[in-house]
């Protein structure tokens, strides 16, 4: 029985990842992600529904598109079979029992997922285009609002965690405001990251955001050391050296942290 839990629940964390990877492709182009169809990135052919289930489609089609047989990439198959494993991980780190799970767990749960999908959305926009997407961020604080609130009427909250909570909403509403009217402002970039540390700590434990820290750290310091590595060129060699503009994606890697810090947490708890 436990097998069968744990493949539906699978199966849902790749369905979440099945949106994000949509998401991610989308909406830097302003394309709709609730109704229009997939379509091949290259011949763009409608996809119909066996073309589009998650994982199993690009398996049985040998990673090609099955109308104009070019191949496709495995990105958006890689964020689903991943959040497939993160859904599990959340489950089991939650001390989920099939037959006597509660409205709290369930609740937990999901609200975790969504969390953890709109993580996968703001790095993958952020890695592909260079942009941290905040619409997302204020759609998952106001999911955390209901679930802070939820909380509080069930009596499994304190007054201080609602207080704390709108304090760093308002917080981050401001600094969203802020970063939207100076968008050419030469700090925006660590303010847009400052918001997405605020809506990390909305929905984790101190803790936790502190294994997102360590790990982002060292994320970025091996990121840049591959980067260096890449982009070495001759000492002599000034005007190249000048040319070299190394950009490490922090948000993507804060981001990337903050889902392993989750399941980290739920082990060792």
């Amino acid at each position: 029985m436990k097998t069968v839990l744990y493949i539906i629940i699978f199966i849902i964390g790749v369905f979440f990842g099945s949106f994000a990877a949509l998401a991610i492709r989308r909406i830097p182009k302003k394309r709709n992600i609730t109704t229009k169809k997939t379509t091949c990135p290259h011949c763009n052919h409608e996809f119909n529904l066996i073309d589009s289930i998650p994982i199993l489609s690009y398996i049985f089609s040998g990673g090609r598109c099955r109308y104009c047989k070019k191949k496709i990439k495995i990105t958006d198959t890689l964020i689903e079979f991943v959040m497939g494993i993160v859904s599990v991980g959340i489950y089991w780190s939650n001390h989920a029992i099939w037959g006597i799970m509660s409205l709290m767990s369930l609740t937990e749960y999901i609200y975790l997922m969504i969390f953890a999908t709109t993580m996968v959305i703001i790095a993958g926009i952020e890695k592909n285009n260079q942009k941290i997407y905040k619409p997302i961020i204020f759609i998952g604080m106001i999911i955390g609002l209901i679930h802070i609130l939820f909380l509080y009427f069930s009596e499994n909250a304190s007054v201080v965690s609602l207080y704390r909570y709108f304090v760093y909403m308002l917080f981050a509403l401001a600094l969203v405001i802020y970063t939207g009217k100076n968008r050419y402002n030469k700090y925006n970039y660590i303010l847009e990251v400052l918001i997405i540390c605020i809506y990390i700590n909305m929905f984790i434990v101190t803790e936790s955001f502190l294994i997102t820290s360590i790990l982002t750290i060292i994320f970025i310091v091996v990121d840049l050391a591959f980067e260096k590595n890449r982009h070495r060129v001759d000492e002599s060699d000034i005007l190249a050296e000048n040319k070299i503009k190394l950009e490490i994606p922090i948000a993507f890697w804060l981001c990337i942290s903050s889902i392993i810090a989750i399941l980290v947490q739920g082990i060792v708890l």
